[in-house]
């Protein structure tokens, strides 16, 4: 069972937690990562969501994941990537870009700069069905054809690779 802990609108833990499948109410936030693994060429590495999961199945994301009680949104971070994709990295790989709450979620952004080779990745089958490298311009693209997941402050994130 996750449990998750709970934050009030300013982002401070409010001491209470609640499992992973509780609605939260209004007010109440839990924590996030969005993670950016940028290569050398300023490429992004994205990755379609596996078509077993419920939300978002066969969609294009950026690494991402919900932290678990007692885990900031660092150590969630290097867990999801490794997780997910098999690539080890450090706390001082993550460069924080920008905190944005949206719904109940507060999500945190890091971009990691790396260059990674596509076939020594190990996927996450129940999360990842597949990844690739895309250009700032392809991004772009894929979010205006709805293939990437959007959010409103993704362009101003974008604008920063």
């Amino acid at each position: 069972m996750e449990l998750w802990d709970i934050y009030d609108n300013k982002g401070h833990k409010t001491g209470l937690m609640k499992k992973r499948t509780d609605i939260l109410s209004r007010g109440q936030y839990h924590l996030a990562a969005e993670v950016w693994i940028i290569n050398d060429k300023f490429e992004i590495l994205i990755q379609k969501r596996s078509d077993n999961k419920k939300i978002l199945p066969n969609i294009w994301t950026l690494t991402t994941g919900c932290m678990v009680s007692g885990e900031n949104t660092v150590d969630g971070s290097i867990r999801e990537v490794e997780e997910e994709l098999g690539i080890c990295i450090k706390k001082d790989d993550l460069n924080f870009i920008r905190r944005i709450f949206q719904g109940n979620i507060i999500w945190d952004i890091y971009f990691v700069y790396m260059n990674i080779e596509l076939s020594k990745l190990a996927l996450q089958k129940e999360e990842v069905s597949d990844v690739k490298f895309v250009s700032a311009g392809e991004f772009k693209d894929m979010l205006l054809c709805g293939e990437i997941f959007k959010y409103d402050e993704i362009y101003d994130i974008l604008s920063r690779v």
